[in-house]
């Protein structure tokens, strides 16, 4: 879809919420209608024009990126310039994202503008993100390929003896080599005890055989991310550790087989959560099955409980079910999927195996 016609589409749902104007702070908001790839700038959308304020480091990065914006000089404080636009645009109503304007830069814009009202929303931008485009889907997939990839690899060199620093060093090196822009986020690895923390961050803990070894890992491929998650035990599992990757692994896999267009979130949690909770398990399971995967690596639809989003084809996001017992060891499993007219269809392809 060409940049005007995102505009286009931003420009109606600003006459839906009442609005003659919407200001953007979210980055790959600004990214997504602009094609701007920079790490600072605001954009103003009115129902007839669009600017992107930037300062000196970005403008010649501009001329080259951004199209269907008027690219306006900015010092390192925008408040008084929005303010300027908006008097001479004649804004009466202008929109900010609720979630993403920090209340001191409100109030800074606040103390700068004379007989605007400002009205919080929520994400005008990021309900059209939700849905991805067929070279967003492209560009997704080429994302998970590269990080299923590197998972593999990785997998194949996990020994004891290692370190989660040294894992996850190998990990974010791999992804380099293969192609990948740069890693989504910082990569988890947890063993042992320590794998029951959903989101550890890789110590000098020396792995050893027998225990869990749990592995997240993110890849950026021109703007787009993909998740993925293995659990894998180097050696002789016990009992409890099979019983309790085979429970998630079931979660996982029913979660992929339910997931269909016209389904709420909330109802595909709930399929994961009825399994673990029946296994005995429900006191260890504390996020949220899913979340969307696009420009940002977290973002909508979020498939936890609570949640009433429809989910639709186009839409790309994680399934993750896990179970995380403190002292013990946890377990996650996460693909990244895109949602088609027949289901999922599950795009990160690494292996399952629980014993290497």
């Amino acid at each position: 879809m060409s940049a005007s016609r995102r505009l286009d589409r931003v420009r109606q749902g600003l006459g839906q919420e009442a609005l003659d104007s919407l200001l953007l702070t979210d980055l790959e908001d600004i990214r997504y209608l602009s094609g701007f790839t920079g790490s600072a700038g605001w954009a103003l959308l009115t129902l007839q024009n669009s600017f992107l304020l930037l300062d000196f480091r970005y403008l010649t990065q501009a001329a080259e990126e951004v199209s269907g914006f008027e690219v306006v000089p900015t010092s390192s404080s925008p408040w008084k310039l929005i303010a300027d636009l908006s008097k001479k645009l004649k804004v009466k109503r202008l929109g900010f994202v609720s979630s993403e304007l920090a209340y001191d830069h409100f109030s800074k814009l606040k103390d700068c503008l004379d007989g605007v009202e400002l009205v919080p929303v929520h994400s005008i931008v990021g309900r059209l993100r939700m849905i991805k485009e067929p070279e967003e889907i492209e560009a997704i997939q080429e994302s998970a390929r590269l990080l299923s990839e590197t998972m593999n690899e990785v997998l194949g060199l996990l020994r004891p003896g290692m370190k989660e620093r040294e894992v996850a060093a190998l990990f974010e090196y791999g992804l380099k080599l293969n192609g990948a822009d740069r890693a989504g986020f910082e990569t988890i690895v947890a063993s042992g005890p320590r794998s029951a923390m959903p989101h550890a961050v890789p110590s000098e803990r020396t792995i050893k055989a027998g225990e869990f070894v749990k592995i997240d890992g993110g890849c950026q491929w021109k703007g787009y991310h993909s998740d993925l998650t293995r659990t894998v035990v180097w050696g002789k599992a016990s009992p409890e550790q099979e019983r309790i990757y085979q429970v998630v692994l079931r979660a996982h896999d029913e979660a992929l087989a339910a997931a269909r267009p016209q389904i709420k979130a909330e109802e595909l949690d709930a399929v994961c959560r009825r399994i673990i909770e029946e296994a005995g398990f429900g006191d260890f399971f504390g996020h949220g099955t899913g979340h969307g995967v696009g420009l940002s690596v977290h973002e909508e639809p979020r498939i936890g409980r609570d949640s009433k989003v429809i989910l639709e084809e186009g839409m790309t996001f994680t399934i993750e079910p896990g179970i995380y017992i403190p002292g013990t060891g946890g377990v996650r499993i996460e693909d990244t999927i895109l949602l088609s007219g027949s289901g999922a269809q599950v795009l990160t392809k690494s292996l399952r195996e629980m014993l290497l």
